[in-house]
């Protein structure tokens, strides 16, 4: 039992303090699957706290597996680690069965885990922080007291210090696409001979207040005594899909611009406000600034946002801001700058250097990225 705890103590250790970490570089990211599982719950109250939950879990998951290693506030620890495996356990389990949350987000954007794969991995953990919990008694501090709490208490610093570095100024390291040096048109192409999705046309029918779904070459016989209801094409197998494959930008009048977008040569500069409502208000004073030198340089500018075009314009308005808003899906916002708002300046559909809300650039700043 000695060996197994000890074993247990330092897997579940380092794998706590390194998924800690991961998810500390981008608490935001992890804020946003937080939000998924509360409306899966109908928890939608909680949206409000994603961000101080998932800064509060990140922490915790380093100071916890830095305890483990250390060996101190066993008792406690065990008892916390054991609640949470269990909750998370349960979790995924209920994303396994039912698939409704594609990935757990246990290790951010670095590793992504099938729904079925997060299980098994909290199935393990769950086995490995039993064995810590019977058998704490074999885990003894690896130092005198005063070291290990002293310890403990600067690793727990240095974790908040990152959690909300990382919030204010962006993550240490970006592992999505929208990355400094990608280029996001070619990540939206599909390569030649790559698969493509296998569709089948499917018919939808109602009777007797059911709905059924046929092919179109499995009609029933009866088919006067239903009543239709819908033809769509449904994926029957997924073909290649390109890292970006949901970049689209559109006017207030449901114009696609993404073809013009791609097509600008040279600098051009993104304003990226996902949400107009949950955007850092004391920041577009700078924003209104930058964006007026840059404009008056002849340079190309996009503000993209996922709020309704009426909205938009209301708040261009309100805020006196010197362009006019683009529309754009929520989720490709939020993979392009985990911030609200945002700056991303790109050069021939490279992207060179981003800036979050809180160290937003000067038109000085960009001229020393563009020279």
């Amino acid at each position: 039992m000695r060996f197994l705890t000890q074993f247990s103590r330092i897997f579940v250790g380092i794998l706590f303090i390194i998924s800690g970490l991961i998810k500390a570089n981008d608490t935001l990211g992890f804020s946003y699957k937080l939000i998924e599982y509360f409306e899966i719950f109908g928890t939608e109250f909680l949206n409000d706290y994603a961000v101080a939950f998932s800064m509060f879990i990140c922490i915790f998951e380093i100071a916890s597996g830095v305890a483990l290693l250390l060996g101190n506030f066993v008792k406690i620890n065990a008892w916390l680690l054991l609640l949470l495996i269990v909750f998370f356990t349960l979790l995924t389990g209920y994303s396994a069965i039912t698939g409704k949350v594609t990935d757990c987000g246990c290790f951010g954007d670095a590793v992504k885990l099938k729904p079925v794969e997060s299980f098994l991995k909290d199935v393990v953990l769950l086995v490995l922080i039993i064995f810590i919990f019977i058998g704490q008694q074999h885990i003894k501090p690896l130092f005198n007291l005063v070291v290990v709490n002293i310890a403990l208490f600067v690793a727990t610093l240095v974790a908040t210090f990152f959690t909300f570095y990382t919030f204010m100024f962006l993550p240490v390291k970006d592992f999505l696409p929208y990355k400094i040096g990608n280029n996001i048109y070619d990540l939206t192409l599909i390569p030649e001979g790559a698969p493509r999705d296998e569709v089948e046309m499917v018919f939808e029918y109602s009777k007797d207040g059911k709905v059924f779904e046929f092919k179109a070459e499995e009609l029933p016989e009866d088919i006067d005594a239903y009543t239709f209801v819908d033809r769509k094409d449904k994926v029957i197998k997924e073909g290649f899909k390109p890292p970006i494959h949901d970049f689209k930008v559109y006017d207030a009048n449901g114009i696609e611009f993404t073809d013009s977008l791609f097509k600008v040569k040279g600098y051009q500069l993104f304003v990226i406000q996902t949400k107009l409502e949950n955007s850092r208000t004391a920041s577009l004073a700078s924003i209104k600034d930058l964006s007026e030198d840059w404009i008056k340089a002849g340079l190309p500018l996009w503000a993209l946002t996922a709020s309704g075009p009426e909205e938009a314009f209301n708040f261009q308005k309100q805020y006196q801001l010197p362009f006019a808003y683009y529309n754009m899906d929520a989720i490709p916002l939020k993979s392009m700058v985990r911030s609200n708002p945002a700056i991303m300046l790109m050069k021939d559909n490279v992207v060179i250097k981003k800036w979050g809300a809180y160290n937003l650039p000067s038109m000085s700043t960009l001229q020393k990225y563009m020279n």
